[in-house]
């Protein structure tokens, strides 16, 4: 079963004079290798880890009944946070460096705590600096499974809290942690790593290509090292800005997407790649049929990867998102529509990858 989370679990919070809550007895450093972070995260500055990306995780296990968190924001991120399974509060940091209180008022036993950052690269870059618990850090050990999307603003959770299509997108209804590469990954119980930016296309301009090896979206000097986390499972969901004005040439824009699976291939050569038909595609007229083309395209890039010896791909046509569920921000999935694309994905994976 795939949990929205919407029944959510209430934790003790309390407010501030000064703003901010006190310090707990336990310091832990931020590169503490106990703490598991998933996603893109750079570590070039020995004050703690960065990241842009949205759906990028920190994951703390402790024995105790508190955690506070000391970050340096520069931007206007929200990050949800998950107690040991649920999510509940979302936080959103000042800028500049500040304490807050993550989790408290908990039992004294073994807990997870999760921060997700629901806000995408161009929102803002969140460090981490350090953490304190009242009680005592435990390691947290890497799930046996790993998923990456690679996409545009559906798969940052773009618009997904909005109230309907009418309302235009704010920060604060972006929510990647719930998206349906999210919802899938918790479903399979999958680490989660998420690398994509609104707007972005395929071919020939403003690509996801020209930011794919970057830690941090803006800063071209911040390489990925693609060695630190190995997917087992790519899906591509690029299509709805390259088809938004006009449908793109059919020879350029399979080659491109040809040659960004090569580029995969050369990280990652095991992996199971999905080529996905997102939801806000559809025909509008019988001589504007952008969808139908698209899936004689993504047709066409699978043979040919085929053809060239590369079994490993497979498509997942997501369908047409129903105005019946709702619809998000700017006429984005809404969170009911992320959820059954979950389902749709977590379906394909126990089928492809005989994961249950």
């Amino acid at each position: 079963m795939i949990c929205t989370g919407f029944s959510l679990l209430v934790f003790a919070t309390a407010a501030y004079s000064d703003g901010e809550p006190p310090a707990l007895p336990t310091i832990v450093s931020a590169t503490e290798s106990a703490i598991r972070y998933v996603g893109r995260f750079d570590t070039r500055d020995a004050a703690g880890p960065r990241c842009a990306w949205p759906a990028s995780t920190v994951r703390i296990r402790f024995q105790g009944t508190a955690l506070n968190a000391v970050l340096n924001e520069q931007g206007d991120d929200r990050w949800q946070v998950e107690i040991d399974g649920k999510p509940t509060t979302v936080l959103s940091p000042d800028k500049g460096e500040h304490r807050y209180a993550v989790a408290s008022g908990l039992s004294d036993e073994v807990h997870t705590v999760s921060l997700a950052k629901a806000t995408e690269g161009f929102v803002g870059i969140t460090q981490f600096l350090r953490f304190e618990i009242s009680g005592r850090l435990l390691d947290s050990m890497p799930l046996q499974r790993r998923i990456e999307v690679i996409g545009d603003s559906i798969s940052c959770g773009y618009g997904n809290e909005g109230a309907n299509q009418n309302e235009h997108y704010t920060p604060k209804t972006e929510n990647a942690y719930y998206t349906y590469g999210a919802f899938a990954a918790r479903a399979l119980n999958a680490d989660y790593d998420c690398v994509a930016f609104s707007g972005r296309k395929m071919w020939p301009d403003n690509t996801i290509g020209e930011l794919y090896d970057r830690s941090l979206t803006f800063d071209a000097g911040s390489a990925w090292v693609f060695s630190r986390w190995t997917p087992d499972v790519i899906l591509i969901n690029l299509a709805t800005n390259d088809f938004g004005k006009a449908i793109p040439d059919k020879a350029g824009w399979t080659e491109a997407y040809i040659a960004f699976i090569k580029r995969l291939r050369m990280h990652y050569p095991s992996a199971m790649i999905y080529c996905a038909i997102g939801p806000m595609m559809a025909d509008s007229s019988a001589t504007n049929k952008p969808l139908t083309v698209l899936r004689e395209y993504i047709a066409k890039i699978k043979h040919d990867i085929n053809s060239g010896g590369d079994e490993r791909i497979r498509v997942i046509d997501f369908g047409t998102q129903d105005p019946k569920n709702g619809l998000g921000s700017d006429w984005h999935p809404n969170i009911k529509t992320h959820e059954l694309m979950a389902k749709q994905l977590v379906a394909a994976l126990h089928k492809d990858m005989s994961w249950n």
